[in-house]
């Protein structure tokens, strides 16, 4: 009798053991057990980024060119700001409101403001620029050597976004300036 029970208890060791595990790896898996891609959750998350529709004059870049050549280092150069309504909606605003103000910053020194320009409206895409020209050594200290910095600014009233008119507030004030060496204008001249 305890051959018996000894082998009966060994059979349903040897069945739980080994055979379940099998009988229950062949259970096909049922929906709610089955793995999920983390991609696939992922992009079920992302939702589309909603484009502001707003007017956003902003300064897009600073230009040099040569006017005229008086030698091969010096001449005349023209320093022009570009500022451009980048929103998708137009930018409509009372006149002396806002300007584009061009300062020049020679190196170590304190900038002067060498140009401006008032704007009103601007529909998108539309540009408004301010320029300013100068005599341009290549091969002196002043310019070549240590040249200025020129930076472009767009500078509001201040009490530009009390005045009721929402169509002449600036969605991104983060990109309202610029500045560009004066190192650039020596490689024209080279």
């Amino acid at each position: 009798m305890k051959k018996l029970t000894f082998l009966t208890i060994f059979l349903g060791l040897i069945f739980a053991l080994f055979l379940l595990p099998c009988v229950y790896a062949e259970t096909p898996l049922q929906p709610k057990d089955q793995l999920k891609s983390p991609i696939d959750d992922k992009a079920k998350q992302i939702k589309p980024i909603p484009i502001k529709k707003c007017p956003d004059p902003a300064v897009q870049r600073i230009d040099f060119s040569i006017v005229s050549r008086t030698s091969q280092f010096s001449g005349k150069v023209r320093i022009t700001g570009v500022v451009k309504n980048i929103g998708m909606e137009s930018y409509i605003s009372g006149p002396n409101q806002q300007e584009v103000f061009l300062y020049e910053g020679p190196m170590g020194g304190t900038s002067k403001l060498v140009a401006r320009k008032k704007f009103q409206n601007l529909n998108p895409g539309q540009e408004v620029t301010v320029t300013y020209e100068r005599q341009w050594d290549a091969s002196s200290p002043s310019e070549g050597e240590f040249p200025p910095s020129y930076k472009v600014i767009i500078v509001y009233d201040p009490d530009i976004s009390l005045d009721g008119n929402p169509k002449n507030d600036d969605c991104n004030m983060n990109n309202n300036q610029k500045e560009r060496s004066g190192t650039e204008i020596n490689a024209l001249f080279r």
